[in-house]
């Protein structure tokens, strides 16, 4: 579950039966219409943005939980 991903936790993907792994960096409540997180990402960096409601199961915030390659 998303919420509880910690600093430090691995994440992996499988995309195209290649494995891809991340490490979480940090994590961030936001609200549903802030998407600067998406549009100011754009570092030339890759990084992976996992996103779900918050709380669970509302339409309140958004959970965010950000994860750079291992």
């Amino acid at each position: 579950m998303l919420k509880d991903l910690e600093k430090g936790d691995e994440v992996v993907v499988f995309s195209q039966n290649i494995r891809h792994n991340y490490k979480v960096a940090n994590s961030s409540i936001v609200g549903p219409e802030e998407v600067s997180y998406l549009t100011n990402a754009n570092t030339g960096k890759e990084l992976l943005i996992l996103q779900t409601c918050w709380p669970p199961g509302t339409t309140w915030k958004r959970l965010l939980v950000f994860a750079t390659p291992k």
